[in-house]
């Protein structure tokens, strides 16, 4: 069955398919109702290099701060995969925030771009100024084992504390789209199913219906019946009579009988109804015809009609059919 046959099996059992369609309708109108959409906080922080830039001295130097030499954006990178862990959203989500979060770096920028979802912009916006400060803290100790001076470490600044809030319905979608799909699917199902059921029913109808006329044509009780065996066939072939073959019923309904009457009525034709042949070996075919009279019939026949027969495989005729023994004694 492809989809044009599915079209018009629904449309055929259309009220079948309609209950389902505005089953499916409720189902999508309340989960667009009752399901809440996400709501996501973007906020930014960047790394300030350290503030002071005077040369280092001989002391400072055997100790320096490796991350203010490789820079401001390796390290920013660095943060960001250190936040983005499950160690650190297992700590957050402890804490009673989102864990559904992500800390990326721009590409060469010291900016480091939090961004949180959650099911109220507050609880968002909370988990992002979680993250910064949570950012700070890894800045702080990825720089504490050289022991930098004042001004002579890298630093952290808010951009944006996660103000920019925007409405994710991304899952009310899902949800809606799976609904409309999983309808689809069941009403599919339904019709198909309750189509079957009913044909099945219809049939059964109808094959009641016809045990039924079939119950009313048999006979009653006080009807005498006939078996088959106790009727005379019309073609029914004898058994062996002396060794020889039996009779073999012939139907000669297609030939013609001529019957000749002896009181001068007019000569008929008609079709005979059953014929048997004599095989036994006496050499003499004879046919048992019966004839029906046409609707122009004259007159009755009476009882002493002749049949003519014919002679050529008589033992006394010769091959061309004459009398030898007739004609012998003639001469």
């Amino acid at each position: 069955m492809d989809l044009w046959d599915l079209a018009k099996l629904m449309g055929r059992r259309w009220y079948l398919m309609a209950p389902m369609i505005l089953l499916t309708l409720a189902a999508t109108t309340w989960a667009l109702v009752t399901i809440k959409p996400d709501y996501t906080s973007t906020g930014t922080i960047m790394l300030i290099p350290p503030a002071d830039r005077t040369p280092l001295t001989q002391a400072e130097l055997a100790s320096t701060n490796t991350w203010v030499e490789v820079g401001e954006d390796i390290m920013a990178t660095a943060v960001s995969i250190s936040l983005n862990t499950d160690a650190t959203k297992k700590e957050i989500a402890a804490e009673g925030f989102s864990p559904a979060f992500e800390v990326a770096a721009q590409d060469r920028s010291s900016i480091l771009t939090v961004t949180a979802t959650a099911a109220t912009p507050e609880t968002a916006k909370a988990a992002v100024q979680r993250l910064q400060k949570q950012i700070t803290q890894e800045v702080e100790n990825m720089q504490a084992r050289y022991k930098p001076k004042p001004g002579r470490a890298i630093t952290t600044q808010v951009l944006d504390p996660g103000d920019t809030i925007e409405v994710v319905s991304s899952k009310v979608k899902r949800a809606a789209v799976v609904i409309v799909g999983v309808g689809l699917l069941l009403t599919a199902a339904v019709t198909i199913v309750g189509d079957n059921i009913l044909r099945r029913r219809a049939r059964a109808r109808q094959i009641a219906a016809a045990l039924a006329a079939h119950a009313d044509l048999e006979p009653d009780t006080d009807t005498d019946v006939i078996a088959d065996n106790d009727r005379t066939g019309r073609n029914r072939v004898p058994g062996p009579a002396n060794g020889k073959d039996p009779r073999r019923g012939i139907n000669v309904s297609d030939e013609p009988t001529t019957v000749v009457t002896t009181n001068g009525t007019k000569t008929r034709k008609a079709p005979a109804t059953s014929a048997m042949t004599d095989t036994n070996g006496s050499g003499l075919t004879v046919s048992y015809q019966s004839a029906e009279a046409d609707d122009d019939r004259r007159g009755v026949e009476p009882d002493d009609a002749t049949i003519i027969l014919p002679l050529g495989n008589t033992p006394w005729a010769g091959r061309d059919g004459r009398d030898t023994d007739a004609e012998a004694r003639k001469r």
